[in-house]
């Protein structure tokens, strides 16, 4: 097997509290702005808003194609996110669906005559029409999605987070001890926190797209976590607590640390490919993974190792205190 890294012996236990106040300094302001901003900044799946179908016809005729970048910077200017804009299906020239998220207000806005969702379609048909002279712009259809699927959207959205936690738990607690459960669990609400406090550090829009790539850095963090884990519970059992947790700790990690490095990395380099090339519908997702799989990789190691052997150290210095009172 190839090994980027052979026979290293870092120190990482002994840098665990620098980890520690690391993380904190990234989640502690992230959190301060979720609670400042009121909450996250929630995307049209969520908070609802108005599908927009448009289609832009060559007025000379032909199968003239009409650049997607357009319609993007039509929709912009009109005032609105522009990252949620696709080709529609069926195979149609010049066909763009569009997703914009609008407030109670706008959405009631416009005369009797045209609704408050008709008004948004209208705006951003008139910015596309003037980036457009040699097309027709029509209106295809025009959707507003309301409220009630956005809650329904979040409540599912907040199970299927609940459900993937209490699972993993339950396996890491039954395949180790109930101590690397715990951890594990950490570790994994870490990453999620430290993702989640960038996001509204950066004001980014969450969509289920990002739920989506959130409970995939789960699924990573806690796959790296079990790794590393699986190695230390071999090397506890070879040294029998012989050498100080923080020694077995450290070897298990460093007999691992290729595995780690190369598993990250070739990893990375398809979401890099992902985050640059792939288009602003998936932009977000791929920026989610990208970061991630830095965050997950970092607490395997800073994270999850050190809380066990706190834990562990904890466990002993209460169990030699009864052992000195009883005596």
């Amino acid at each position: 097997m190839f090994e980027l890294l052979k026979e290293t012996h870092l120190d990482f236990m002994s840098k665990r509290k620098w980890a520690f106040i690391f993380s904190a300094a990234i989640i502690v302001p992230g959190m301060i702005s979720m609670a400042v901003r009121g909450g996250l900044k929630l995307g049209v799946d969520f908070t609802g808003g108005v599908q927009v179908e448009l289609q832009l016809v060559p007025t000379a005729g032909g199968t003239a194609e009409f650049p997607i970048a357009e319609v993007r910077a039509a929709v912009a200017e009109a005032g609105y996110d522009n990252r949620a804009i696709q080709k529609a299906g069926g195979g149609e020239l010049n066909d763009f669906l569009i997703h914009v998220q609008a407030d109670a207000a706008e959405t009631a806005s416009g005369s009797a005559e045209e609704s408050g969702s008709k008004h948004i379609s209208t705006a951003i048909k008139e910015k596309l029409q003037a980036r457009a002279p040699g097309f027709n712009v029509v209106e295809r259809q025009v959707q507003l999605v309301g409220p009630k699927v956005g809650a329904e959207l979040r409540l599912a959205a907040v199970q299927a987070v609940l459900l993937s936690i209490l699972l993993i738990l339950v396996y890491v607690a039954w395949r180790f001890e109930p101590r690397f459960g715990v951890a594990t669990i950490i570790a994994a609400l870490h990453d999620v926190l430290f993702i989640l406090g960038l996001f509204s550090l950066l004001n980014k829009e969450m969509t289920l797209t990002v739920i989506a790539a959130f409970l995939t850095l789960v699924g990573y963090s806690v796959n790296d976590t079990i790794v590393v884990f699986d190695r230390i519970r071999e090397e506890l059992k070879l040294r029998q607590k012989r050498e100080p947790y923080e020694v077995i700790f450290n070897d298990a990690i460093n007999k691992t640390l290729s595995r780690t490095i190369l598993t990250g990395v070739t990893t990375l380099i398809v979401l890099v490919a992902l985050f640059f090339f792939a288009g602003e519908v998936v932009h977000d997702f791929a920026w989610v993974l990208l970061v991630g799989i830095v965050v997950g990789t970092y607490s395997s190691i800073f994270v999850a190792a050190p809380m066990v052997v706190e834990w562990n150290k904890r466990v002993e210095a209460r169990e030699l205190a009864k052992t000195q009172r009883a005596a």
